[in-house]
């Protein structure tokens, strides 16, 4: 009896079954207004993994003709992440991949769009890297692969991609900190993306608003700013039609050409024939002028910045399933 008096009623199942589809409904409002822009990021997925890879291909060239358009120097040989998917013989990913890496190439697509509205005329601007997290269905798939004895020549060619991805901020893909991700298994799936670029503090500033519209679930994780190295200068004094030039340069440093030994020197004999041409009106303003010149402007300055982004998406499948799938 105390159990049966104990045991829900239909009615109070009824009602906490309306009370449920209240806390969706609710849920999907929120989401809705928070994803506005989702219909322009997402598209169809393609169906084969080698149109994947097509696709792939046909984002990287569009991103990089893009920022020459706009005059944003991109380091030579970025594949902005998907360099072991569309360097040339690449291996195409699983047809369980095809999905999920469009989807992470979409919203990658959509914040790349927004990196490039922040440069301007007046401000230098150069992407040094932009790396995506390693999905799980990579892995899997990786792991499926292993499973049997690779040819010698399987073995070179994972070696090669090896090499190809790197390491460190060379790598094309990263690990998120656990310390600072949003993901939640069960609750909360993400799709992190670090952006490393170079320029004046403006161009952080116009990324970061524009970041914050929440036309998307975009979550600006972490920001290091660090000041630029000679690396930098190097990918924006390198020319995008002699790639593999700036790429010597990139590994072996840059060489002084003749125009600059030519130009140095020319600096030196007109310092010269300056302080030799007397002490008249004309010759203090040009040694005025000179030290000038050479006064650094600290404001000026470039900077390095790692942005780490996250796109959220919650978790709407049933709890046990879903930690699951997560695990």
């Amino acid at each position: 009896d105390d159990a049966l008096a104990a045991d829900p009623t239909q009615a109070t199942i009824d009602k906490a079954s309306a009370n449920i589809k209240t806390l969706e409904n609710h849920l999907n409002s929120l989401e809705k207004s928070l994803t506005r822009a989702r219909d322009d990021i997402f598209s169809p997925a393609p169906a084969e993994s080698y149109q994947l890879v097509e696709r792939l291909r046909g984002l990287v060239q569009t991103w990089k003709r893009t920022a020459a358009q706009k005059n944003i120097a991109v380091k030579s040989g970025m594949d902005f992440g998907f360099k072991r998917y569309v360097a040339p013989n690449a291996e195409p990913p699983r047809q369980a991949a095809v999905s999920p890496l469009w989807k992470q190439a979409c919203v990658l697509n959509y914040i790349t769009k927004k990196l490039f509205e922040c440069k301007t005329e007046q401000s230098p601007m150069a992407i040094v890297n932009v790396q995506r997290e390693v999905l799980d269905s990579e892995n899997e798939a990786k792991k499926a692969t292993t499973q049997r004895r690779m040819t010698l020549s399987e073995r070179r060619a994972a070696a090669r991609m090896a090499m190809m991805r790197g390491s460190g901020d060379n790598s094309e893909t990263f690990t998120v900190d656990q310390n600072i991700t949003a993901r939640k298994p069960g609750s909360l799936d993400t799709l992190a993306y670090r952006f490393t670029f170079a320029g004046h503090t403006d161009i952080l500033r116009r990324f970061l608003n524009l970041l914050k519209n929440f036309d998307a679930m975009l979550v600006v994780r972490s920001i290091d700013v660090v000041p630029a190295d000679q690396s930098v200068d190097q990918i924006l004094n390198s020319k995008p039609e002699d790639e593999e030039t700036a790429g010597l340069e990139a590994i072996f440093g840059a060489t002084e050409t003749a125009d600059d030994q030519q130009s140095t020197q020319g600096g030196e004999g007109d310092q010269a024939k300056s302080e030799t041409s007397g002490d008249g009106a004309a010759d203090l303003a040009a040694q005025e002028q000179l030290e000038k010149i050479k006064t650094p402007v600290v404001t000026g300055n470039l900077s390095k910045f790692s942005v780490v982004i996250e796109y959220v998406e919650v978790v709407k499948e049933p709890p046990e399933k879903a930690v699951k799938k997560a695990k």
